[in-house]
């Protein structure tokens, strides 16, 4: 007999059972997208409304146990109850036929997981850029008295547009007047231990701190390509998140500020009592880091550097980012003479160099504007090494203010030199890194970056003396961080300067 049911049978679905065609009150199912631990997740149609939404189905096998059934409405009581951008919104709980369903936001685009497998280590920028508005929807969380209880790669998900959403409340565990709300959890792993809490593999309550240790976990992920501690088996890993110290994020990635390292290790402290008080505060000191990043105010390089003590809490000051746009003609190479110069570019060059983010130029392609600079900037991250994808960042509109002063404009400028050094197209990224040296002292972030840029082409065109004295320029620059792309090319023309 066919484990087949058809839209007007009662009886609840197997778990074998696709509902395509299918009708859960005023949601048609499209297709089915997935499943995760406790239920099915379909693309369906809301008819009132004329919108995409997910729905996601308990599974048949949880059905005769009340505890799951519990589960599964908590889920959406929990998560029901939050209205953010950066957390999923449900939209509604129901039942049919036996079916136990929820109605949520449909996101379109993958998740951290997928971004992570494609990128390796993320870029700073673009870390910190998804910290930050996991870190808001986790102090809306807290606010609510709601703990996620499983904050892990897969439950962040990733729109086109490059905004995070947390997704996935099905651990939640809502506090009142700050006691918890038990439930019986037999059967089921409470969190993931590749980021569990200390507390949680030790079966003891939990509150928003925990979910402040997993957001370590995953940031330290994040950025050094693994996770803090790896076993041949969960529980190996869960007695390590116990007992052990990760090693030393700088040990991963040198390239990073000390700021940032001692911001995801104090995330992860193993006493609850030493780690951040809660979300907001993590969103503040990530929003201090980015603008110090940014070359806001050279002052408090120090900090950022590691050359001066930390306190308990980042205390980065803010100041005012001065910034001038680059000169017409950058903004005006078309995309017509750099097909023509990488037709001809030769491999010598780029065989010396070994740089390991080399990749060949993708055909001209029309990329699509997004909705924020923040957003091309992100889209431009995930392509990678598409010229197409980085100048989009530098060419995109200035705001209502007229103002094109953004950090994601700079950035992507370095970002489209080095595919020009990658290539051969020496005189190209020359003109970049002129411009920005132009810019002089009114912005020490692009000058910095401009005078090591020439270093570079210094080198490469054999002029070793030159080329050493704007290095030394460069060493002497110890307020300004380099990026980090940029600073393996400089290394390499420091090795080739020596060479000659």
């Amino acid at each position: 007999m066919s484990t087949e049911t058809s839209p007007s049978d009662s009886a609840p679905p197997s778990s074998t059972t696709d509902l395509t065609g299918r009708t859960l009150g005023e949601f048609q199912i499209i297709r089915r997208l997935g499943k995760g631990g406790m239920a099915e997740v379909y693309l369906a149609e809301q008819t009132s409304l004329q919108r995409q939404v997910a729905i996601k189905v308990l599974r048949t096998e949880f059905l005769s146990d009340a505890a799951y059934v519990k589960r599964f409405k908590h889920e959406a009581t929990a998560a029901g109850g939050l209205n953010h951008p950066n957390i999923v919104q449900v939209y509604s709980i129901g039942e049919q036929d036996g079916i136990h369903f929820i109605a949520q936001e449909y996101v379109r685009g993958g998740n951290l997981r997928d971004l992570m497998r494609k990128r390796g280590p993320l870029e700073l920028p673009l870390a910190l850029h998804l910290m930050k508005q996991v870190a808001a929807a986790l102090q809306v969380a807290g606010a609510a008295g709601i703990v996620h209880r499983d904050i892990k790669p897969e439950n962040i998900l990733l729109t086109k547009k490059g905004e995070a959403k947390v997704a996935d409340f099905g651990l939640a565990q809502l506090t009142q007047g700050g006691e918890r709300v038990a439930m019986t959890q037999v059967g089921i792993t409470m969190g993931t231990p590749l980021y569990m809490s200390p507390e949680q593999v030790a079966g003891k309550p939990v509150d928003h701190r925990s979910d402040i240790y997993s957001f370590g976990a995953m940031s330290y992920h994040m950025l050094a390509g693994r996770p803090p501690f790896t076993g041949e088996s969960p529980l190996a890993v869960a007695v390590q998140h116990l007992n052990d110290k990760p090693r030393s994020l700088k040990e991963h990635r040198p390239d990073l500020p000390a700021a940032v390292c001692n911001l995801v290790m104090q995330m992860m402290a193993k006493r609850r009592e030493d780690r951040y008080a809660d979300a907001q505060t993590i969103l503040t000191d990530i929003k201090s880091l980015q603008k110090q990043l940014a070359g806001k105010d050279a002052g408090s390089s120090e900090l950022l550097l590691g050359t001066s003590q930390p306190s308990r809490r980042l205390k980065l000051p803010s100041a005012r980012l001065l910034d001038r746009p680059l000169r017409q003609q950058l903004l005006r190479l078309g995309l017509s003479g750099v097909v023509v110069l990488a037709a001809g570019a030769g491999i010598g060059w780029t065989q010396r160099l070994r740089d390991p983010f080399l990749a060949p130029l993708p055909p001209p392609v029309e990329v699509p504007q997004q909705a924020t600079i923040s957003g091309q900037y992100f889209h431009a991250m995930v392509q990678g090494n598409d010229e197409a994808a980085w100048k989009a960042v530098v060419d995109y509109p200035a705001g209502p203010d007229g103002r094109r002063d953004e950090m994601e404009r700079k950035s992507a400028a370095v970002r489209l030199a080095i595919i020009y050094l990658q290539h051969d197209r020496i005189d190209e990224a020359a003109q970049i890194f002129h411009e920005f040296r132009q810019i002089g002292a009114a912005d020490p972030w692009r000058e910095t970056h401009g005078i090591a840029g020439e270093a570079i082409v210094a080198s490469l065109r054999g002029n070793v003396a030159q080329s050493k004295q704007l290095i030394d320029d460069v060493d002497r620059r110890t307020n300004t961080l380099i990026d980090a792309k940029l600073k393996q090319l400089l290394d390499e023309a420091r090795e080739r300067n020596s060479r000659g």
